[in-house]
């Protein structure tokens, strides 16, 4: 039994007369209808604060198809019609791929089944029910989907489930071919995304560089979520510490190195792993969540309060805020050792520039890099494909014992991916412009 009446989806109208009216529930039933206009000239983007045409791109590099991403949304006028239209495009691709598929064509039988899953996670993004009949429907739809791309994929997958505190945590493994004791890179994925959706898997930029990805829906997320395994405060580093452990006894992995990135709400669990396993021997992240969570649980868009609350639990409002306090890495940087690159949108609305400048000077790094990315937000759309490749690269040189030109960097990357040095002193005291002059 559920604790408390509570929202089960938000992308749907539904009666609130039984729903206590917390600030939360007000915003995201009572003023629906401002979020149905905005949908109507951003699309799911206007939860995320990116431009649509940014968004789009995004989704391209993660492994979808332009046309799919713009034709599936032009279709959608409002939240209730998100997952039918994300199913309808779903279920076509999923039908091309199992045309491909028949005809013995397995590369682009693969391809289409990757963007059907794609679409079937988008049509999970609202239901925060464990029990809903259609999340479950959908989950075993993106299980589907995705086995299809581990039997046909270029390189070794499987899937693979990691014993956790009496449950089990389910992981994509995912191998560079032919080759023992490879570097190995444990992928973190924020708090709406799922361990098939963190990256694209065709494209996989670890492995084509010979290294291993494992990615995870760890406690919270994905999965995980319809087998209540609940994210708290601290849990995700030990989720983190037992992926560790499963991985160090793979004949494929070096267990001397592993690295580690995380997105978005991976920015915390990814460095609190690090934190509490120093087999993490070097660390990126992407997308700022490191500081302060009072900007996202009761600044933003109030989808990723309620999204957190079934994550954790179903917690009431008091519960949460008294656990959400606890989320941070503020205090704790001087533990976190191992080489860190950071990549952050310079007017991220999650995590502001000057609390993620204060995280990385505290950094007990020795090799660190800071990368702000002008005029962008949490997503840092425009980059998501330098994000995947830089961070690829960065963290195989760190594993592999490569010294960087300069041991601590911070630099601004302008919308040309030019490279800029930053004024340091005017970033912790909040200048709107701190570019070096020249």
């Amino acid at each position: 039994m559920d604790k408390k009446p509570r929202i089960k989806r938000i992308d749907r109208i539904g009666s609130t007369a039984e729903i206590p009216y917390t600030r939360t529930l007000v915003d995201i039933k009572s003023q629906r209808w401002i979020a149905d206009r905005f949908f109507r000239l951003m699309g799911r983007s206007c939860f995320f604060w990116d431009n649509p045409e940014e968004a789009v791109g995004a989704g391209i590099v993660r492994g979808s198809n332009y046309f799919d991403l713009k034709d599936t949304a032009a279709r959608i006028k409002c939240l209730d019609e998100y997952p039918k239209e994300n199913i309808r495009t779903a279920s076509r691709l999923e039908k091309l791929g199992r045309r491909e598929e028949e005809a013995r064509h397995t590369e682009t039988a693969c391809d289409y089944y990757f963007r059907a899953c794609h679409f079937y996670v988008m049509a999970a993004w609202g239901i925060f029910d464990s029990q809903n009949e259609e999340l479950i429907w959908l989950t075993e739809k993106i299980k589907f989907t995705f086995d299809k791309v581990i039997q046909y994929s270029r390189y070794p997958m499987e899937r693979v489930e990691i014993p956790f505190e009496g449950k089990s945590i389910p992981g994509i493994l995912t191998l560079s071919p032919g080759k023992k004791k490879t570097p190995t890179i444990l992928l973190i994925p924020g708090m709406d995304l799922h361990k098939e959706n963190v990256m694209n898997h065709l494209m996989n930029p670890y492995v084509s560089r010979g290294m291993n990805t494992l990615a995870i829906d760890g406690p919270g997320q994905g999965e995980s979520l319809l087998r209540e395994i609940w994210v708290d405060e601290e849990n995700y580093g030990r989720a983190g510490k037992a992926a560790i452990d499963f991985l160090v006894k793979r004949p494929e992995v070096d267990a001397d190195k592993i690295g580690l990135h995380g997105t978005s709400m991976g920015t915390y669990w990814g460095p609190l792993i690090a934190i509490q396993d120093p087999r993490v021997k070097a660390l990126s992240t992407y997308a700022s969540c490191h500081y302060n969570k009072d900007h996202i649980f009761n600044e933003t868009s109030p989808n990723f309060r309620l999204r957190f609350l079934w994550m954790a639990g179903n917690l009431s409002d008091e519960e949460f805020d008294r656990m959400a306090a606890k989320m941070t890495l503020q205090g704790r940087e001087s533990q976190i050792k191992c080489p860190h690159i950071i990549f952050h949108g310079e007017f991220d609305h999650l995590t502001d520039t000057e609390e993620v400048y204060q995280y990385f000077n505290n950094l007990a790094s020795e090799i660190k890099e800071f990368r702000i990315y002008e005029n962008e937000y949490h997503g840092v759309s425009r980059f998501v494909d330098e994000v995947g490749t830089m961070s690829a690269d960065w963290l195989r040189d760190r594993l592999n014992g490569v010294p960087p030109k300069q041991k601590r960097r911070i630099v601004m990357v302008d919308w040309n991916r030019m490279e800029h040095p930053v004024d340091e002193d005017k970033i912790p005291r909040g200048f709107s412009y701190f570019l070096a002059e020249k």
